[in-house]
């Protein structure tokens, strides 16, 4: 039983999965691809690690627990309608996070990043968050939604899933601030660039010519993406 349960094949298979998951991890772009092979290696690492420790009875058990701890937290339902005001304020905190990431065309992650990418990692990022610090299932499910299903800029321009369009402006150097609220976002007409609003007449972007993420003032009469026809998008859970 001892070397069916911790054979040195065993360790030897675990970490060369460890060295696949973690070069997964490093990619900076993420697809649907990337993400799944993530998944099943996590799991793969998550029972082989079960399987390592498997005769050490308190680790085992620990290690049990929590795996079903964590999938009792997750089929919990919801904690009702969450505080709008206070999502924003977290989706404007985990968008400046990636404040100076390289711009990085497919990216989602600090080490490369693209406009769509940012939209999506702030807000994958702040809801996980907040949902692991009030102990709220459905903030994790959503954020783990957000995180599995790609949106492209003129996804979101066009309210597919998880946005509403609002309105359209002839260019954010035009927009009425008045009319919008942090975390919005602006999306050029063609499709090609999303920003999101940060408040005070400020937003951030991932920006293919400053090769960076950069929080941008309006006016920005230098930044040829604030002189473009946009539609002004909203994210459903803030409505």
């Amino acid at each position: 039983m001892k070397y069916a349960l911790n054979p040195k094949w065993l360790r030897r298979l675990w970490l060369a999965v460890l060295v696949l998951f973690v070069a997964d991890w490093l990619l900076p772009v993420s697809t649907r691809f990337t993400r799944a092979c993530g998944v099943v290696l996590f799991a793969i690492l998550w029972m082989g690690l079960i399987a390592l420790v498997w005769r050490q009875r308190l680790v085992r058990i620990c290690l049990l627990g929590f795996t079903v701890m964590i999938g009792i937290f997750l089929a919990l339902p919801a904690r009702g309608p969450a505080d709008a005001a206070k999502l924003r304020k977290a989706y404007v905190a985990g968008l400046l996070r990636y404040r100076y990431v390289p711009f990085y065309w497919g990216g989602e992650s600090p080490k490369g990043i693209d406009c769509s990418g940012l939209i999506r990692r702030g807000q994958i990022d702040s809801m996980f968050l907040q949902g692991i610090g009030t102990l709220d299932a459905g903030l994790v499910r959503y954020s783990l939604r957000v995180w599995w299903n790609d949106c492209t800029a003129r996804d979101f321009g066009e309210g597919r899933g998880f946005t509403t369009r609002l309105f359209s402006a002839p260019s954010i150097n035009a927009l009425d601030h008045s009319k919008i609220l942090p975390g919005d976002l602006a999306v050029t007409s063609d499709g090609v660039h999303i920003m999101a609003y940060l408040g005070n007449n400020k937003w951030i972007e991932a920006d293919p010519g400053l090769e960076h993420v950069a929080a941008v003032f309006v006016p920005a009469k230098d930044n040829v993406w604030f002189e473009k026809p946009i539609y002004i998008a909203r994210w459903n859970i803030f409505r």
